[in-house]
């Protein structure tokens, strides 16, 4: 089981969610996080975890202020985008999906892709009628893993039968699923990337995922060690 204080819980929770829309398709959206509340609640959430690298978080806000207006940004942003997850030649940089990293046929809509679909499922979710990607796209994934630590988080009186899997789904999917794929997704993205806004954010994002990996593992080998005292 992963055991968390509430403060902890919430602090993944908000950074899973804050990366995932980092990594959905450029929006004023996403220049809007970095003018609200919800980048200081970031920072806040990762300092509160421990961990370090927020200069890339400044490199982000500085780049974005260079730019003469949002519509020129959002162009820039959009380029990049494409060229690292959509359309590059001769394959595209960073492939955006599971099933690329983790089936052998190494291709979109592969096994991985259905397992990803059967999670959402299973923790009594599916793909937003305006999401209009593929359910294993690491956006969707990051907002995922936020979404199963929230509601772990929600008291007794509000918890359904349901939500009694979402401990058993969520070290499920982390740990055969996107642990096992994002790390190497951030890597190909921050060695890739030319513009400042994603090679930034993929440093950070795979810094977190490590992070919460090995968290994971040593809560799994407490855990195991308690049941043989």
């Amino acid at each position: 089981m992963i055991v968390q204080s509430i403060e902890h819980g919430t602090a993944r929770a908000i950074i899973y969610r804050f990366l995932s829309r980092c990594f959905s398709h450029p929006d004023r959206k996403l220049l809007e996080l970095f003018d609200s509340a919800r980048l200081e609640e970031f920072l806040q959430s990762w300092r509160y975890l421990g961990l370090k690298g927020l200069e890339d978080v400044a490199r982000v806000a500085n780049w974005l202020e260079k730019w003469p207006s949002r519509e020129a940004v959002l162009v820039e942003l959009d380029k990049e985008y494409t060229r690292l997850f959509i359309t590059a030649y001769p394959k595209v940089v960073a492939p955006p999906y599971s099933s690329v990293y983790l089936d052998k046929e190494s291709l979109i809509w592969g096994k991985s892709t259905a397992e990803a679909a059967r999670l959402y499922e299973a923790a009594g979710l599916g793909i937003r009628d305006d999401f209009h990607d593929i359910p294993d796209h690491i956006a969707a994934e990051l907002e995922f893993a936020s979404y199963l630590i929230s509601m772990q988080l929600i008291g007794e009186p509000d918890r359904t039968p349901a939500n009694e899997l979402l401990p058993h789904i969520e070290k499920r999917f982390l740990v055969e699923h996107l642990f096992r794929w994002a790390p190497a997704f951030f890597r190909h993205v921050s060695e890739s990337s030319a513009g400042t806004f994603y090679g930034a954010m993929a440093q950070l994002a795979g810094q977190f995922i490590t992070w919460d990996a090995q968290q994971l593992e040593h809560n799994r080998s407490s855990d195991a060690e308690s049941s043989v005292v």
